[in-house]
């Protein structure tokens, strides 16, 4: 933190804790939007796909009268909130590739994931469904999971922020309360006819008290460790949808 920043911290925190009072600013609830998001051309599917995400805990299937074309691989792509109703598409890292290839391991039938990039996908700033499906297809994919992913940070004084005042409380007392909370939500989708075959979810909230000094600190780790455990929430219900998947599919052949 900068000298000049440090200051004006001070000078705000003091006079905060002067006046006896800590601040109440409530985290906005971070949500997919689907509407306006250029995924998706039909508003009667988003309405709904929408309606699919509105239960937390469901890894249902939409369209389990189709049937995707197995063995297969499956495609996956990260959109991340833009903050203007579109979604960009990032990079997934290695990492992340591991996590998911050891999820499917525990499911027939799929053999391998591949992940979508704006180098494969095309440009990144006007991403679509159709975009994302031509990119899996280009990779031989039957099946693609594409994840929406939106966070939202909060910082107030609490009460122990009256300590402040001591100067040295700035660096000791934990007069501030970092929240952060991430929301994901996915979508499977056969590459084929475009139809969604299922939706899935995963959150996670975080809150940390901490001295003024470190509030940057704080705010970065949570922005790291949130989305990183709603990923392992998400891909627990994607683990769930894919073998539900998998064995309608097996079944109906049989």
């Amino acid at each position: 933190m900068n000298r000049t920043k440090m200051i004006l911290r001070s000078s705000v925190v003091l006079a905060l804790a002067l006046s006896g009072c800590a601040s109440h600013y409530a985290l906005a609830e971070p949500s997919v939007r689907l509407g306006g998001s250029g995924l998706f051309n039909d508003p009667n599917q988003v309405s709904r796909i929408e309606k699919a995400m509105t239960d937390r805990d469901l890894a249902d299937l939409l369209d389990a009268h189709i049937r995707p074309k197995l063995p297969t691989s499956l495609a996956v792509a990260r959109l991340q909130d833009a903050h203007s109703g579109r979604y960009q598409l990032v990079t997934i890292d290695s990492k992340e590739v591991e996590s998911w290839t050891k999820l499917i391991e525990n499911v027939p039938h799929l053999g391998a994931v591949h992940p979508v990039s704006p180098l494969t996908a095309g440009d990144d700033t006007s991403v679509t469904m159709h975009s994302l499906r031509t990119a899996a297809a280009r990779m031989n994919c039957e099946l693609l999971l594409v994840y929406l992913q939106a966070d939202s940070s909060v910082n107030n004084y609490n009460d122990a922020s009256v300590l402040y005042w001591t100067v040295i409380g700035l660096w000791i007392a934990p007069g501030n309360t970092v929240e952060h909370k991430t929301v994901m939500q996915a979508i499977l989708v056969d590459c084929r006819t475009g139809a969604v075959l299922g939706t899935a979810g995963g959150d996670c909230y975080l809150k940390k008290d901490c001295p003024t000094a470190f509030e940057d600190i704080r705010r970065r780790e949570l922005s790291d460790e949130a989305p990183s455990a709603a990923l392992a929430d998400l891909q627990r219900g994607c683990g769930r949808l894919l073998k539900r998947l998998v064995e309608s599919a097996v079944g109906k052949r049989n």
